[in-house]
């Protein structure tokens, strides 16, 4: 299961053998406390991990940019995600987005766009518009890239 983690709008894949299975976007009111977005966020993914049943969630590492409240916000967010993969006992994964986009489209450089529309190309699929889902989706091929090629290497 790949997570495009976000405060205000998460994204989520989940593929299998190289297809995607479901994708979509778990949104928090933002209308709402900090603490009742971040528990609602962590009793929805929760859910929705145990629905779907993952054998790993893969997400991007978190770094800091430009905004520190920003970064703040993802940051607790992507916590509760975390721990709710941890509560399950499911394997977390992260990359640096640049991890994901070189393993995705072969550019560490790339955009969101060429991601989006490389990932419509592998999956051979169209994905909706949403950049949170294409990032999610994003995500688990680049955990699933990363693991068959260490496969491919312990059968050589």
């Amino acid at each position: 299961m790949g997570i495009d983690v976000g405060l205000r709008c998460t994204g989520y894949a989940v593929i299998e053998q190289g297809k995607l299975i479901t994708s979509g976007v778990c949104r928090t009111d933002n209308k709402h406390t900090l603490s009742k977005r971040l528990k609602e966020l962590h009793t929805n993914m929760k859910s929705l991990m145990q629905e779907e049943s993952p054998e790993v969630v893969v997400c991007e590492a978190v770094f800091y940019k430009q905004n520190l409240k920003t970064f703040s916000l993802l940051a607790q967010a992507k916590g509760v995600l975390l721990l709710a993969a941890e509560e399950l006992g499911i394997e977390i994964k992260e990359y640096t987005p640049r991890e994901i986009k070189q393993a995705v489209s072969g550019s560490g450089r790339a955009s969101k766009y060429q991601v989006h529309k490389m990932v419509e190309r592998l999956l051979r699929t169209e994905i909706p518009a949403s950049f949170d889902i294409g990032d999610a989706i994003a995500c688990a091929l680049c955990y699933s890239s990363r693991n068959e090629k260490r496969q491919s290497k312990h059968l050589n």
